[in-house]
């Protein structure tokens, strides 16, 4: 992905002397992280306690190195970026900016911003695939909606003022509570985002003896893997790919200036709903296929996860739509969260410690436009397992951490792989954040609909939507948002508006049954 960064300068603020001064983690400091806020919406269709909610936060950020998510931004002398973390939180100097508002004469599907949100559950009934428009829920109405009052969307507004990292805007109507968290990029990816949810659930229960201390306040536990390098470094799998040069240029003149944004520049997110029975169906036409073909490993069970199907599925769609030519290189980009790895080199505690940082990588496949349209689906999915096997583990990361910082650091740009006419689909799978299994019901103050006419479970939510700022053009990238209580799938991607209708009709036809699974 190609960016240019802002040459616009924030004003300097004073500096607190009873803040503890610690810089940014390497991988927070990133142009991606540094360009992209977040504003991650929760839907729960029962009436919560925004007081109670508060207070867990607020206590949360009181329990040892948790103050770190109240931390403010700032450039030091040499222009890089560091935090300033309040020794305590006040209503002068607040962990985290809140706000609230009640409609209780009102259900969310009669509010005019509220009502472009998703309606779950006549999604669910109907179910069927299908995309839903996001053009209502990008406008500055809406978004000033659902996020707190002059809560910043972009570093320089951080940088520019006194602001806490975190915002929250819980907005209570008769049927259900919609719970906003918005945040830099920077601060966190998705599985920190569920230490944070885990965390302030824990202290809503009373039960702050569950809540995990939180790592790597100070040193960066993703350090370690440049600290530790071998001598010569592992060969990463790609390395003879690297764009460097004019290839790389070739690729971001084709990128920025021609095809992708020049000439089709208009481009447009949505949420994708994907019911369970479908991905079930196609993964299990796809294990069928592996089975019958004897493509097991040593005779060990033939193996594809959803997250495989997937992202398998969504390229063929998009491809599809998009109709690049036949012979042309596909990048499949799948991120992985490597927190495991460091566990298993010794720089975190454990997997499933409290890191709220940034710790994700990227595997890549590499197929030609031809393969994915014209072999089963089973195949596509087979080599993203492959890629993930054999890319997600500590000597690849070893040795794409060292290829992506020597990049970075020299070139000044981020590093990139393959040749420089390829085509690129990009996904971000956050559905081992389980941010659907978010336990909200010690705030529960009533049901805003009957238990037995929902598949969510009381204080969880039944949707999450995703908005934000970007600084950069996200063409071809997204997330899968999550799974839902009853199975179903949520996608949020953006792609060249010219191409929804022809994504939209492959939609339509997986539920008439014309052209089957895909």
């Amino acid at each position: 992905m190609v960016t240019f960064r802002s040459g616009r300068k924030a004003a300097p603020l004073l500096t607190v002397p009873t803040d503890t001064i610690i810089p940014f983690h390497y991988w927070d400091d990133d142009h991606h992280t540094r360009g992209l806020s977040f504003d991650v919406t929760f839907r729960f269709d029962d009436i919560l306690d925004p007081e109670k909610l508060r207070g867990a936060l607020s206590r949360l950020l009181e329990l040892g190195d948790w103050r770190k998510l109240g931390a403010r931004i700032r450039r030091n002398a040499e222009r890089g970026l560091e935090y300033h973390v309040p020794q305590w939180f006040d209503d002068k100097r607040p962990g985290f900016a809140y706000s609230t508002v009640a409609y209780d004469d009102m259900n969310v599907a009669d509010h005019p911003q509220a009502s472009h949100l998703a309606q779950p559950h006549h999604l669910d009934a109907a179910g069927r695939p299908c995309v839903l428009g996001l053009t209502d829920t990008m406008t500055p109405e809406f978004r000033s909606f659902i996020r707190t009052p002059m809560f910043p969307d972009r570093l320089e507004g951080w940088l520019s003022s006194d602001s806490p990292q975190l915002g929250v805007r819980i907005i209570t109507f008769q049927d259900a509570t919609l719970v906003t968290v918005s945040f830099l990029h920077s601060l966190m990816d998705m599985m920190g985002l569920d230490a944070v949810l885990a965390a302030w659930s824990a202290v809503l229960r009373g039960r702050e003896d569950e809540v995990q201390p939180l790592v790597g306040f100070a040193h960066d536990p993703l350090a370690g893997l440049a600290e530790s390098k071998s001598e010569p470094p592992p060969k990463y799998v790609f390395t003879d790919t690297l764009l460097i040069g004019w290839t790389w240029f070739l690729f971001a003149v084709r990128y920025l200036l021609t095809v992708e944004l020049f000439w089709q520049r208009r481009e447009e997110e949505r949420v994708i709903f994907l019911p369970a029975k479908y991905l079930q169906q196609m993964r299990d036409k796809a294990m069928g296929e592996l089975a019958s073909r004897d493509t097991s490993d040593g005779g060990k069970p033939v193996f594809l996860s959803e997250g495989d199907i997937l992202f398998a599925w969504w390229t063929r769609v998009v491809i599809r739509a998009a109709r690049p030519s036949l012979g042309r290189t596909v990048n499949l980009r799948n991120t992985y969260c490597c927190r495991s790895i460091l566990a298993e080199l010794g720089h975190l505690p454990s997997a499933t410690c409290a890191l709220v940082t940034n710790a994700v990588f990227a595997t890549l496949t590499f197929l030609s436009v031809r393969q994915i349209l014209e072999d089963p689906l089973s195949v596509t999915a087979s080599e993203i397992r492959r890629s993930l096997i054999q890319q997600r583990n500590a000597e690849q990361l070893h040795a794409l951490d060292t290829i992506q910082r020597n990049t970075l650091d020299n070139a000044h740009h981020p590093a990139l792989f393959g040749n420089p006419s390829m085509y690129m689909v990009m996904i971000s799978n956050w559905v081992k954040a389980k941010l659907f299994e978010v336990d909200f019901s010690a705030a529960v103050e009533r049901e805003g609909m009957a238990l037995d006419k929902r598949s969510n479970p009381l204080g969880r939510p039944s949707c999450i939507q995703g908005t934000g700022t970007k600084g950069y053009a996200t063409r071809n990238t997204g997330v899968v948002i999550g799974k839902d209580a009853a199975g179903n799938f949520w996608l949020l991607y953006s792609l060249r508006k010219g191409i929804w209708p022809a994504v939209e009709q492959q939609l339509r036809s997986m539920s008439e049954g014309d052209g089957g699974l895909l």
